[in-house]
């Protein structure tokens, strides 16, 4: 009797075990699957391709929000000089798209540090976005890093008009 109740209890060990094993699988692979870029850059416009050190570099965007994530962007300036000089910026974070802005045009300013190298520079930006809590725990979403060049002028003096094109991310 005890060998026929252990091999029962043995079989609905697996046969729990398994059972489990396999909603979990679909589960993760549900979540898993859950890969889409929460919002939509419509258009960029970057309002001063020249900056002078000191000043504020300004774009306007129009951004589309299509999912409730939370978005992460990081930011950097970067001379394109001989001394490659690279700026880390505040990063930008929200734990929930802004619904007060979704369509409408957004100003961006940027502060380029007083000390900055004259001559191209670019501003990168390192999106990210966590839907679900296998992106927020395990890993980000992430796009191509949107650049922006534009150029530094020092002391008055400016080139030829920089038209500069941003990428959107």
């Amino acid at each position: 009797m005890s060998a026929t109740l252990d091999r029962w209890l043995t079989r609905l060990y697996h046969a729990v075990g398994g059972s489990l094993f396999l909603a979990l699988c679909a589960f993760v692979s549900y979540t898993a699957g859950d890969w889409h870029w929460p919002y939509r850059v419509r258009s960029t416009d970057l309002l001063t391709p020249e900056v002078a050190p000191g000043g504020a570099l300004r774009q306007t965007r129009v951004i589309a929000y299509g999912a409730e994530c939370a978005l992460h962007v990081t930011r950097r300036l970067q001379s394109l000089g001989a001394d490659g000089r690279r700026v880390m910026l505040p990063e930008i974070a929200f734990d929930a798209p802004p619904w007060d802005r979704d369509g409408r045009p957004q100003t961006i300013e940027t502060e380029i540090p007083a000390d900055f190298p004259c001559g191209p520079a670019i501003l990168v930006e390192s999106p990210s976005a966590a839907c679900n809590w296998l992106q927020r725990t395990v890993f980000r979403q992430r796009q191509p890093d949107a650049i922006t060049p534009f150029r530094v002028t020092c002391g008055g003096v400016t080139g030829p008009a920089f038209r500069a094109t941003a990428r959107a991310p």
